[in-house]
């Protein structure tokens, strides 16, 4: 043991005067598994800090399926800045969530599908879903599947009459095709009704789940759903873009400034 010591301490003495890269190549040699482990334990240390230190809740999670990526992608900044501001939310302590990498349907690949089903699944079960929007097959299977909330829990009837032309209907009385589990082509079944979904006297039992995106609301100009129109007609109608509130919102006040925010 004291042979080593003094061989180190001998080794160092004819390092001193060693010209500077001399120096580090003896040192990377003897000490760089020592100096890798101690870069690392602080590489560790730092990015739990940064994930401490940088971590925020939702404020507000809104989950738009099946959006033109395109253009999603590239507005997302200006809303969650507008919506900041509307629902007086700290960025440094919340964010506000704008999913909108979910495709499903529309000729998407199975494989995609069958993530974005399970990524859905989470958002309807953990409470991390506030405002749902979606075109007219998949959000009128959330709403037949109760997932998607009554309007009238939401909003007075006075609110709805001023919305009454661009309301979203789903008829209850068919709800029974997915309520029963072994029906497991409750989707064929309810693709062969023919149903306007404005038109809640032509429903057996008419419920408001949602409102449509007209081409003249802030979220329509922006064409994120324009794409829908060359898509094959649904029940009977052609596709359409829907915004709602899905039964495990958290705060409903502040969906319906976002629903209002999207409308106007």
């Amino acid at each position: 043991m004291g042979n080593l010591r003094e061989d180190t301490l001998e080794q160092l003495k004819e390092m001193k005067d060693k010209p500077f890269k001399q120096k580090l190549e003896y040192f990377w040699e003897y000490y760089k598994f020592a100096a890798l482990g101690v870069i690392g334990g602080v590489a560790i240390i730092i990015a739990i800090i940064h994930a401490i230190v940088s971590y925020r809740s939702y404020a507000i999670s809104i989950i738009m399926v099946n959006p033109d990526n395109t253009i999603s992608d590239e507005i997302c900044p200006e809303w969650e800045s507008d919506l900041a501001e509307i629902l007086q939310i700290n960025t440094r302590k919340e964010e506000i969530n704008i999913d909108t990498s979910i495709q499903y349907g529309n000729n998407t690949q199975q494989q995609i599908e069958y993530t974005a089903l399970q990524k859905l699944v989470a958002f309807f079960t953990s409470r991390t879903a506030d405002v749902f929007i979606s075109n007219t097959p998949l959000y009128e299977e959330y709403s037949q599947n109760g997932n998607l909330s009554d309007l009238r829990n939401f909003y007075t009837d006075e609110e709805l009459e001023a919305l009454s032309d661009i309301i979203y209907y789903t008829d209850g009385a068919t709800f029974s095709d997915y309520q029963d589990i072994s029906n497991l082509d409750a989707k064929e079944d309810q693709e062969k009704y023919t149903i306007d979904h404005r038109d809640p006297d032509s429903m057996t039992d008419p419920i408001p789940t949602g409102f449509y995106i007209t081409d003249s609301s802030r979220l329509g100009k922006t064409g994120v759903y324009a794409y829908l129109s060359a898509y094959d007609n649904y029940q009977g109608y052609e596709q359409e873009a829907i915004i709602g509130i899905p039964v495990v919102v958290n705060d409903y006040e502040d969906a319906k400034l976002v629903i209002d925010y999207f409308l106007n």
